[in-house]
């Protein structure tokens, strides 16, 4: 009995040397951080859409510009222009703001735009031939959408097309 009793104080002796006096302040900052990301919406999936001539007239988004389509598709989901992106949501035309320190895209714009509630990113795999046309050059490419939590909403493959 004085045995276990001993080893019961041992442990409760190496237990209390182990504590390290943590700053309440600290904890209480580390337990909001948790929280906050427990009550954070479920990210919302987003389906970006066709950008049709219609659109393009109506919103006079004519000019130089190098313009996503997911596959082998020519259904352009994303705009690039150097003043401003384009994207189709909910069956409206969504501006976004180019970020001018982000990299060029090889005829106009860049590959990174924002947004009220989302920024999109064009990445062109450059190592692969340039297809070129009378007015278009299309590279492989990918574009990815995230939230305003940084969070992914939209990423897909596809073709990069720059040309007037």
């Amino acid at each position: 009995m004085r045995v276990k009793l001993a080893i019961a104080c041992g442990v409760a002796g190496m237990l209390a040397a182990c504590s390290d006096g943590s700053d309440p302040a600290k904890d209480a900052a580390d337990i909001a951080e948790i929280e906050a990301m427990h009550d954070m919406p479920a990210i919302k999936q987003i389906s970006p859409e066709h950008i049709s001539y219609p659109d393009i007239e109506k919103n006079n988004l004519f000019g130089v510009s190098c313009g996503f389509a997911p596959g082998n598709s020519m259904r352009v989901l994303f705009l690039a222009m150097d003043e401003h992106g384009y994207m189709k949501l909910d069956d409206k035309i969504v501006t976004l703001a180019p970020d001018k320190g982000s990299a060029k895209l090889p005829v106009t714009g860049y590959t990174h735009y924002d947004g009220k509630e989302f920024s999109v990113t064009l990445d062109l795999d450059e190592g692969t031939d340039a297809q070129e046309g009378i007015e278009l050059t299309k590279w492989r490419g990918r574009m990815t959408v995230r939230d305003h939590k940084d969070r992914i909403t939209y990423d897909k493959d596809g073709l990069v097309g720059c040309g007037a």
